[in-house]
């Protein structure tokens, strides 16, 4: 599968909304499904951020269309960062996730020299588990019922990996 990432445009507000209105998309997430409102207000909010928040989509090279994004919010006085990511069901177990992960991570240790990189999960979402896992993170704790959903409190997973664990070029 060839991706690349790329800063969002408001012309992505409809590949977007493709993926953020499904509800196997939002399960583990305090928001959606989507609107077509949601999604607009996401893509403008998005635009309007500032250098403490790193987002990228992913586009599929051969259909040229965005299938999902991952984020970092940097925290500058303790030189880390939060990821995050979505991604159409479509391409979900191929890869993708796990290379966009490594992007960040390279981009977080390497050009930001963070000390630290983030990220949770819902402990029932084990494709993002996973995904923290093969980018060589390490679980860190469980955070129980830290956040409320649609169908009741999230116990959600923390994952992090150093920059002395990570290898930097």
């Amino acid at each position: 599968m060839n991706f690349f990432l790329r800063d969002i445009k408001l012309t992505d507000t409809e590949d977007i909304h493709n993926y953020a209105s499904m509800d196997e998309v939002s399960r583990y997430q305090g928001w959606g499904p989507n609107s077509q409102k949601d999604t607009e207000d996401h893509v403008k909010f998005v635009l309007d951020r500032n250098e403490t928040h790193y987002h990228k989509v992913i586009v599929d090279k051969q259909a040229d269309r965005v299938i999902g994004a991952i984020e970092m919010t940097i925290d500058k006085t303790n030189e880390s960062g939060e990821i995050g990511y979505i991604l159409h069901p479509d391409f979900w177990g191929k890869g993708i996730m796990t290379k966009a992960v490594g992007e960040i991570l390279d981009y977080g240790f390497n050009q930001l020299k963070l000390n630290r990189i983030w990220a949770t999960t819902d402990v029932e979402n084990i494709g993002s588990e996973k995904v923290m896992q093969k980018a060589g993170m390490t679980n860190e704790g469980l955070l129980r019922q830290d956040i409320k959903l649609k169908y009741g409190f999230r116990d959600t997973l923390v994952y992090s990996i150093l920059s002395s664990e990570y290898k930097i070029e």
